[in-house]
């Protein structure tokens, strides 16, 4: 589908991979673009529809997937959540690089596709502390930050035996970026003004 391969970050919620790949777009201003995705989740009050996401009703996303019109898809913490192929069109017609944040099923997906890609597995070591920033973002009720945390124990888990190009621990965000910064210029031969 692809020539360049897509970048695909993945891990737990709250781990940062927003943050990170924020931090990726800003540095490498028109090489990456992000792939929203859509959802069944509710909207979070600092979201913006068809910028954070597309937040979709379960019958259109239902609809959607019957169509063929993911390029993965997959249930996390009881919402869909799915990558448009249209999304993946959209960017490459424009020149760019599909940056996608997606959950590990969705990666083995698409890993499984053949599709050339670059994967990064955002991890802690300190499950504590992943749990305190859930509870700090405010956004989920204290049942939903604990099933994403044991999601989060589970994703860990899998994240060493699926094949990532890259396990990132996230436990100082300035040593993350770094490495992951030295990666991408790696893989992808860019440069950097920093």
């Amino acid at each position: 589908m692809a020539q360049v391969p897509f970048l695909v970050i993945v891990g737990p919620s709250g781990v940062g991979k927003t943050t990170l790949y924020k931090m990726l777009l800003e540095e490498f201003q028109g090489f990456f673009e992000l792939s929203v995705s859509c959802t069944t989740r509710k909207i979070r009050p600092h979201e913006i529809d068809g910028v954070n996401y597309y937040f979709i009703t379960e019958e259109k996303f239902n609809q959607m997937k019957d169509e063929g019109a993911f390029l993965e898809c997959a249930t996390y913490v009881g919402n869909q959540y799915g990558t448009p192929c249209s999304e993946i069109t959209r960017i490459q017609s424009k020149g760019k690089v599909p940056l996608l944040e997606i959950e590990v099923c969705g990666f083995q997906k698409i890993k499984s596709l053949g599709i050339p890609l670059y994967s990064v597995f955002v991890s802690t070591s300190d499950i504590d502390a992943l749990r305190k920033r859930l509870v700090r973002r405010g956004s989920d009720e204290e049942q939903t930050v604990d099933k994403r945390i044991g999601r989060a124990v589970e994703e860990i888990a899998e994240a060493k035996h699926a094949g990532f190009s890259m396990i990132l621990y996230n436990d100082v965000l300035e040593v993350a970026y770094k490495q992951l910064r030295e990666q991408i210029i790696k893989w992808y031969g860019l440069k950097s003004d920093q």
